[in-house]
């Protein structure tokens, strides 16, 4: 799927795919999370959504390790998150079969209404708190949602950080449990997806590949994390989350795809039919 559509691509396709990788990954460097908020609906302007989901996975993992180790204490931190591990099992499990099992269209859909869900939850997430004896079935519910907007759209993240808020975490503790989160979660779609027999090792490849350009967005975050309100910037991009959901939802409901270059839609339907016959 990824490996054909990309490398039958038109120069103009990869670019696209690059560069939304380069914002996406700047997005993390500036304000330390949201990658996977902002990549999803840009690279699903140009490549569909199965596609968006493995090409961000290995990043998903190894962006998040530095700041999941950082500090120490990493096994206390998995420890706290066990209401979350326990839910996000079955949830990604679930989100997986969707996943590789629907159409297009009907994940395309999925995929918009999650994020639509996810702007929500940046609204309201501060305003959260959990009183102590709810924060266990809380913890699993948030763990089944998240592992669900996972394995579905690459989003385990957003329905879990509002739980980490609710929960009183902040500043560096926050952060380092919702990165050990993202790692956890991220290795196990991998696993789940390889197992699946739906991706091939050089699709894993052009995931470890997008790392690059990733990578290179977040250095430039950091160079500008100081000249940029994180509030201004967050506002930015839940405006970009918001119009982008709306935009998923609608093409998966109607089934319209984008015709980015006459060469790119015929590799699209190449792959796409290859992807049905399978």
């Amino acid at each position: 799927m990824t490996t054909d559509l990309l490398s039958n691509a038109h120069n103009s396709l990869l670019l696209a795919v690059v560069l939304s990788l380069i914002i996406a990954g700047l997005t993390k460097g500036a304000i330390g999370v949201g990658m996977p908020i902002v990549a999803l609906p840009l690279l699903a302007l140009f490549i569909d959504i199965k596609a968006a989901v493995i090409l961000l996975t290995i990043p998903l993992i190894l962006s998040n390790i530095p700041q999941a180790l950082e500090g120490g204490n990493t096994a206390a931190a998995a420890r706290a998150l066990w209401p979350v591990l326990a839910g996000m099992v079955p949830g990604l499990l679930a989100g997986v079969y969707f996943l590789v099992n629907d159409s297009l269209p009907v994940a395309t859909l999925c995929a918009g209404v999650a994020l639509i869900i996810v702007a929500v939850i940046m609204m309201i997430s501060a305003k959260i708190a959990i009183p102590g004896r709810y924060q266990a079935p809380s913890g699993i519910m948030a763990g089944f949602l998240g592992g669900l907007l996972g394995g579905t759209a690459a989003l385990p993240g957003p329905i879990v950080f509002t739980y980490l808020i609710g929960k009183g975490l902040r500043g560096k503790q926050f952060t380092k449990e919702a990165s050990l989160f993202l790692v956890i979660s991220s290795a196990l779609l991998a696993l789940v997806l390889s197992s699946s027999n739906q991706v091939s090792w050089t699709e894993w490849a052009w995931s470890l590949a997008a790392l690059v350009p990733v990578g290179l967005g977040m250095f430039l975050g950091r160079h500008i994390r100081d000249r940029i309100s994180a509030e201004n910037f967050k506002r930015l991009v839940l405006v970009v989350v918001i119009v982008s959901g709306v935009g998923l939802a609608r093409k998966g409901f109607t089934g319209s795809w984008p015709d980015v270059h006459a060469h790119d839609a015929t590799a699209h339907h190449t792959v796409m039919s290859k992807t049905h016959s399978e």
